[in-house]
């Protein structure tokens, strides 16, 4: 059976997924090596990653780590969250997502 719940604690990722973009994602996968990655996309020239870190201080270390990459235009969009627990608050680092007008 499919298990729906998210994952307790969570780093969500999302890249151009161009030369430069494969490139960038060369330098994170090593990184993030060991970890159980919960939900993997590719559409539209994007990759996005969703990856399942075993507890709050774990995610913030990882997440410290990735941070490091926040300068580089191929990297959309970088989230840390806490799914699970209510006192914690999600943290992004980085959104340079566009939105279209309705």
């Amino acid at each position: 059976m499919f298990d729906l719940k998210l994952p307790d604690y969570e780093i969500i990722l999302w890249i151009n997924y161009n030369d430069f973009g494969k490139k960038l994602e060369k330098e994170i996968l090593p990184i993030t090596q060991g970890l159980k990655v919960y939900e993997e996309t590719e559409i539209d020239g994007k990759k996005s990653y969703h990856w399942t870190i075993p507890s709050w201080v774990e995610t913030m270390v990882l997440g410290g780590q990735l941070k490091d990459f926040i300068g580089n235009p191929n990297l959309i969009f970088l989230k840390l969250k806490a799914n699970n627990d209510p006192d914690i608050q999600d943290v992004t680092l980085k959104d340079s997502r566009k939105y279209k007008k309705q």
